[in-house]
């Protein structure tokens, strides 16, 4: 069962053509990766499927919902904000912990926002730090965290309102080969353990070759 399904997708920045028909559908799952040079309109894809970016023209349904449709019924403002709330999860780079928050905290925070009662958020997110191994370090603040912890903490966070799909977009670019490892054995125990959907951007051969299937951008397309 598809889960993403994104036909004709195109995006341009100024004279630019960014993305230039792009079709890609994800089943429920399923960890995909992205890969190709850097230019070639990976990210900008990532953001389209993510809905923090809006495409000049095309569809897009996620999860059963049509978020883009090309004739100006696509999901605006605060409906589209409380869709990518409940149903999609991102991992940066950077990992964006708030340094005055432990790692239980910042787990909770997108739980809070969501609306759901503490005890709730706090309950979620500490079974989720326990999956991703950080049990002991739950009182940490980020400083106290190693750089393979703190993207674990991203990923538990990421989790938190258990979102439709993950997101992820160059999750390991900034950690030494031995963490990156323990990362990537890290999505696919998410997938096994949750059934989550992932769709990760990314340079690393390592982590395509892992993946149930791989997708390589080339000037705005697929090749």
């Amino acid at each position: 069962m598809m889960i993403i399904t994104a036909q004709n997708i195109r995006k341009s920045f100024g004279a630019l053509e960014v993305l230039k028909g792009v079709d890609v559908s994800v089943e429920r799952g399923e960890v995909l990766s992205v890969t190709g040079a850097s230019g070639a309109g990976k990210t900008t894809l990532l953001q389209i499927l993510g809905t923090l970016s809006t495409p000049d023209s095309g569809r897009l349904e996620i999860d059963g919902t049509m978020v883009f449709d090309g004739s100006g019924r696509s999901l605006k403002g605060d409906a589209l904000a409380a869709f990518r709330g409940r149903k999609i999860g991102f991992v940066f780079q950077e990992h964006h912990l708030l340094p005055e928050f432990n790692a239980l905290e910042n787990v909770m925070i997108p739980a809070l926002i969501a609306g759901r009662p503490a005890s709730d958020a706090r309950g979620a997110s500490s079974r989720l730090l326990a999956l991703v191994g950080l049990q002991d370090r739950i009182t940490h603040k980020p400083s106290e965290l190693s750089g393979g912890e703190q993207q674990r903490v991203a990923i538990a966070r990421a989790l938190v309102n258990n979102p439709a799909v993950l997101f992820a977009d160059e999750p390991t670019g900034n950690l030494d080969s031995a963490t990156k490892q323990e990362i990537h054995r890290l999505f696919f125990n998410l997938r096994d353990t949750l059934g989550q959907t992932i769709v990760i951007v990314t340079h690393d051969a390592s982590l395509a070759a892992l993946c149930d299937r791989t997708l390589v951008m080339q000037d705005g397309r697929f090749v």
